[in-house]
């Protein structure tokens, strides 16, 4: 190329200068360009035609203080519901033009505050958060946010007795709804393996489904816990499996397909039929429940649709200054397939 003819390096403000007008105008053109009046418009247009100008988000930020970027934290990226709620997040991101950040705080509480030093040092527009447990703990990182003047959401792990916008599925409904399922296949000994119901969500899944229980004049046979890290759920269960053998049970309820699975393999694994000889309910529908053998009888309660809902809840806040809805609740469904057997 011949050097001559080689355009100049401009930036926002070289732009500002030969339009005649401020950085800010130049900066609202590119944020959105019915702030400018179409006269002015055109000639910020033919000025960054003229030099191939493309707006970048370090300038854009200085004037605006906004990136267009989110903070998304969860706890984990090996769990699978994880990876479905950050997918539909991402997509609503992108359709608006605004990018992820994502931070996995590995199940470990401490995490969450070393992020709020990383956010320190980052233009960031809003945060969506799903915390370790949903509690307690959590209200440390939300109130440093909040001091911080960024919007935040909550998704999945929320904590009740906050007023913090959230988007979540109704998991005491999921609770009950799989007992009755497991009721009207008409199961008597049952059992229930869980996270720890530390967890708000899982508390009320488990809560849910012992309330129908004793609706139904019933007791649970056990209730057994498994560590949230996604690597040591086979470890836990295999630890137990002696005990969940002697235990009699004709159906077990697992409040999350991760669980189900594990449990599902390590029961065949000793020769137990699913469902003939134990039947097995999930929660969550993954993607893969549905290519199992037998296929696993689960909960849909569409964390890629609660991923999408948020991110938009966020924007229309960060784009209008009020969230359409602070508190919206997602109710769940049985999807019936296998792993369950109606004892006649």
């Amino acid at each position: 190329m011949n050097k001559k003819n080689k355009l100049p390096k401009v930036n926002i403000y070289d732009i500002a200068k030969e339009v005649g007008v401020s950085v800010a105008t130049i900066s609202r053109f590119f944020n959105n360009k019915n702030l400018v009046k179409e006269s002015t418009r055109s000639k910020i247009l033919e000025v960054c035609q003229k030099y191939n100008y493309k707006p970048s988000k370090i300038a854009s930020a200085i004037t605006t203080k906004r990136t267009k970027s989110i903070a998304f934290i969860v706890p984990s990226l090996k769990d699978p519901t994880f990876v479905e709620l950050i997918s539909g997040a991402e997509l609503a991101m992108s359709k608006k033009g605004y990018s992820m950040t994502l931070f996995n705080t590995r199940q470990n509480i401490n995490r969450e505050k070393d992020i709020i030093d990383t956010l320190d040092s980052m233009i960031i527009d809003g945060v969506i958060f799903s915390g370790v447990y949903g509690g307690e703990e959590e209200k440390v990182f939300i109130s440093e946010v909040q001091k911080r003047n960024i919007p935040i959401i909550l998704v999945d792990r929320i904590i009740p007795d906050l007023n913090i916008p959230f988007v979540m599925s109704n998991d005491y409904l999921g609770g009950e709804l799989a007992a009755k399922f497991i009721l009207e296949n008409n199961h008597k000994k049952i059992g229930i393996v869980t996270y720890s119901r530390k967890v708000f969500i899982f508390n009320e899944r488990v809560q849910g489904f012992i309330d129908v229980l004793k609706q139904a004049g019933i007791n649970e046979i056990f209730i057994l816990d498994v560590p949230l890290e996604y690597k040591k759920i086979e470890e836990s269960l295999i630890e137990k499996k002696d005990f969940i053998l002697k235990s009699d049970v004709t159906a077990i309820f697992c409040v999350a397909d991760s669980i189900a699975i594990f449990l599902s393999r390590i029961l065949m694994q000793n020769n137990i039929k699913i469902p003939d000889e134990i039947s097995i309910m999930g929660y969550d529908n993954l993607f893969y429940s549905d290519y199992l053998i037998p296929k696993l009888t689960t909960i849909n309660h569409d964390m890629y649709e609660i991923g999408r809902v948020a991110s938009e809840n966020l924007i229309n806040r960060l784009e209008t200054g009020r969230f359409k809805n602070k508190k919206i609740i997602i109710d769940p469904v049985v999807i019936p397939r296998d792993s369950v057997k109606k004892i006649k």
